[in-house]
């Protein structure tokens, strides 16, 4: 009885939290080191808790996603969107976002430590307690962004005035 139990708990046990390269995106689901077709069409996707570190999702469209609690760590992400996305303490720590469009995206306490962020678009976007420590953010739009609580950059906090701007 106790190798039936062991037996089935090992089959059971890797269906619960992988899946393959191929496989739709869902919650919690590990998806790391896999390449995405580019340009897909991804929208209002359900990933939270999801693991996509060292994933490639190049111009890809995650409009309106949850994804919160997810890792996208050391990922390829260039010109994708995350339009009003929400990547509430999600891990993103140095991954790769040239060119992403996150407009009115819920980004509260992501890590971004590291993360390449030029010409990003973050325009009404909240980071209130995001961390941007050692990040590249060249030509960045922060436009209306909450910036109350981030860390910038040089590992300064932003004040309670960091609204489209990190006020120190």
């Amino acid at each position: 009885m106790k190798k039936l139990f062991l037996i089935l708990f090992f089959l059971i046990l890797p269906n619960l939290a992988n899946a393959g390269c191929d496989d739709p995106l869902k919650d919690g689901v590990d998806y790391t080191n896999c390449r995405f077709s580019e340009g897909q069409d991804l929208q209002g996707s359900f990933l939270p808790n999801s693991n996509l570190s060292f994933a490639s999702f190049i111009q890809v469209n995650f409009d309106k996603s949850i994804m919160m609690n997810s890792n996208l760590s050391f990922g390829t992400f260039p010109e994708s969107t995350f339009i009003r996305a929400n990547l509430y303490e999600s891990i993103l720590i140095g991954a790769n976002f040239e060119k992403a469009n996150f407009t009115g995206a819920n980004l509260t306490r992501v890590d971004f430590m590291g993360s390449t962020l030029i010409e990003a678009n973050f325009q009404n976007s909240n980071l209130m307690g995001a961390n941007f420590t050692s990040s590249n953010m060249i030509n960045a739009n922060f436009e209306g962004a909450n910036l109350i609580g981030a860390t910038w950059t040089d590992g300064e906090t932003c004040d309670s005035n960091s609204i489209g701007e990190c006020k120190k």
